[in-house]
């Protein structure tokens, strides 16, 4: 508990305890209720007091009320048991208010203001209890009387001195003047004294309710209840004084001493009935303007904050009344250039024909409007709006209808968003793509050109070359003589490279035919043992001048799967091929076939201990023409075609070729194909 809670707390209590002593002291004679003990300040402690406090505050409340009654004269016995009677009020009241300290409590809402009173009523219909039961225990008047006295006035102490405990939100926002408010409450205090001094003009008294109901109008709560609170004072303290409408001899003679004060308690009750619920209300008006100020101005703030944002409201008459900042930056007009005008000057009657089409309604204005309004909430239509000098905009525009508290049709408000920029940037995007379809129409077509080339010039080579190849026979057999020594080498040296001319060029028509869409492909089940052992067969007697260890290992089982047999022979030369050319003497080759398992199909494997391939190298391996840096250091003979060739042929088949290699350990190419389900798939 802080220190300000702490000294208000200690400052209620005194005031219970002083105004305690003054009940007492100026009960009238033969009365046995403690008059209008304050019962309203111990309910108020406990409201204000934190939950772990309470024992002491609790403590304080009993301690203090039975040393007032016991000054007052009451016996040890009773005031003892009205301390008791005053604590159990005061914590009933509290448990109300707060829920048992699950809420703070306030005056904001209709429920509080019920709870209030029924915590009033309560508090006081249990102090009445309690007292009566001490007054019939201990045979101190009459206890049925008792309690009427202690219902009565301690009702009137809550109503009165509970409200000053609620919590205060602050949300009185219209405070009357400082010359209204010492008029208010000179007059209170006027009015009040004027009226409680005559015995003889009861009806004086309810001059002052008029006067707490203006304060209640005008003021904030608390001083409402402040003043509520004076009269309360004043009008108690000349009532006892004898003076007033309450204290006429004539009354009092037919009252029975706990009854003297009882009038005057009722007409403070009537107050407190008046007083409290009107400032309530009042409050709580003043609290739902102050938030739909707020919001109003939220609003405003919103709409003058969108600056990218055409924000534009009309009338039930399609007439502006509502222009942002974003529509003025947008569309370039001022707001006084377009208030009181349709929406229509925005718009060419090419735009609103187009509108009255895509929505079927005629193409008038206010058709097309009224057509878009009924579409579904949020959606977004595009519109051209022309700016104040003429030039056209493309916006995303919703429009929404607007209707009042009883949903009756008021108005429209369109949001837009510019979206000219992205349009042009669209189109743009577009024409270059479509550029782009072009281009790479044309580079497709250049390509089959050039296939077609390359497919025609290999064929028309590869006739002369035969017939060169063969005549070059003839010659070294002897048929057209016999050739002297630099003949034959001379024509040895054309041989060979003949034969790589044609070597060249059956590899221009494989890698033609792989790439070559509307190639029609010898497709069957092809056993891959039997192509290896083919291939192999080719392969050899490429090595009779060779010193290289060759091994092939490969299951005694078929390993069939589905292809073309011819070019995946052509795969197995290629790998084994090229094993061989870069293999020094005494290397090892090995080709090595798996058969399918563990959810894979079958899988090749060249394996060498040749020179091996360098890391800068490895990434173009599979490239059309290209040949290693090492290649070309060692003079290695070759096209560059052969493992391209190879990648071709393993991608028809679905599979896949890779890699593997220390530069100048040797290297290993890896060929997996696929399942045979997998196979049959494709």
């Amino acid at each position: 508990m802080n220190r300000t809670l702490g000294l208000r707390l200690a400052g209620v209590l005194t005031l219970m305890f002083g105004f305690g002593l003054s009940a007492v002291a100026t009960q009238p004679d033969g009365g046995h209720a403690g008059f209008m003990w304050p019962v309203g300040l111990a309910s108020g402690a406990l409201v204000i007091s934190p939950r772990r406090a309470t024992p002491y505050v609790v403590a304080g409340i009993t301690t203090l009320t039975s040393i007032t009654f016991l000054i007052g004269g009451y016996p040890v016995g009773v005031s003892l048991g009205y301390s008791v009677a005053v604590t159990i009020e005061a914590i009933v009241a509290q448990r109300v208010l707060t829920l048992g300290w699950t809420r703070r409590w306030s005056l904001l809402e209709p429920n509080d203001l019920g709870r209030f009173f029924f915590a009033c009523a309560l508090s006081a219909l249990t102090g009445a209890g309690g007292f009566a039961a001490v007054s019939a225990a201990n045979s101190f008047g009459v206890p049925w009387r008792v309690a009427i006295a202690v219902f009565v006035t301690h009702l009137a102490s809550e109503a009165l001195l509970l409200g000053l405990f609620k919590t205060y939100s602050g949300a009185n926002a219209v405070y009357y003047g400082n010359l209204e408010r010492i008029a208010a409450w000179v007059l209170t205090i006027g009015v009040t004294t004027a009226a409680f001094i005559p015995r003889e003009m009861p009806s004086l008294a309810f001059l002052v309710i008029p006067l707490l109901g203006w304060v209640a109008f005008r003021a904030p709560m608390r001083e409402g209840l402040l003043q509520l609170l004076t009269v309360g004072i004043i009008s108690s303290t000349l009532s006892n004084s004898g003076y007033g409408p309450f204290s006429d001899p004539a009354l009092m003679d037919r009252l029975n001493p706990e009854a003297h004060h009882l009038p005057q308690q009722a007409f403070l009750i009537a107050c407190a009935m008046v007083t409290i619920p009107f400032a309530m209300a009042v409050s709580m008006q003043r609290a739902s303007a102050s938030q739909a100020l707020r919001e109003r101005a939220r609003s405003e703030r919103l709409v003058q904050s969108a600056r990218g944002i055409a924000i534009i409201g009309t009338d039930e008459l399609g007439r502006i009344n509502l222009f942002s900042p974003g529509a003025e930056a947008i569309l370039g007009y001022a707001p006084e250039e377009v208030f009181g005008q349709s929406t229509r000057m925005f718009h060419t009657e090419a735009e609103l024909a187009r509108h009255a089409r895509e929505l079927g309604t005629d193409p008038t204005y206010v058709s097309v409007v009224r057509a878009t309004g009924q579409l579904p909430p949020g959606t977004a239509r595009t519109w051209q709006f022309v700016r104040k000098d003429g030039i056209p905009r493309t916006l995303s525009l919703i429009l929404s209808p607007i209707t009042d508290d009883h949903g009756a049709f008021v108005g429209y408000v369109a949001t837009a968003d510019d979206i000219t920029d992205r349009i042009d940037a669209q189109n743009a995007l577009q024409k270059a793509l479509d550029t782009e379809r072009r281009a790479v129409k044309r580079l497709t077509e250049v390509d089959q050109v050039k296939d077609a080339f390359v497919s025609s010039v290999s064929h028309e080579l590869r006739t002369p070359m035969t017939n060169i190849v063969g005549y070059l026979e003839l010659m070294q057999d002897g048929v057209y003589g016999v050739p002297t020594p630099g003949q034959t080498d001379a024509m040895s040296r054309i041989d060979l490279n003949a034969r790589r001319l044609l070597t060249l060029i059956d590899d221009l028509l494989t890698l033609s035919s792989m790439e070559s869409i509307d190639q029609r492909r010898r497709r069957g089940q092809v056993d891959l043992v039997g192509v290896v052992q083919r291939a192999v067969e080719i392969v050899r007697p490429g090595l009779e001048n060779r010193e290289l260890t060759f091994a092939v290992d490969a299951p005694a089982n078929p390993v069939s799967i589905t292809g073309d047999n011819g070019e995946l022979e052509r795969l197995v030369i290629n790998l084994a091929t090229n094993a061989v050319k870069f293999t020094p003497d005494g290397g090892t080759i090995t080709v090595r076939l798996a058969g399918p398992r563990d959810g894979c199909g079958p899988v090749l494997e060249v394996q060498d201990t040749g020179i091996g391939i360098r890391e800068e190298d490895r990434s173009m391996l599979f490239t059309r023409f290209f040949r290693t840096s090492h290649a070309h250091e060692l003079n290695v003979p070759g096209s560059g075609l052969g493992l391209s060739i190879a990648k071709a042929i393993t991608e028809v088949h679905g599979g896949k070729i890779s890699a593997s290699s220390v530069h100048g350990q040797g290297s290993t190419f890896r060929v997996e194909f696929p399942r045979q389900e997998a196979a049959a798939a494709r």
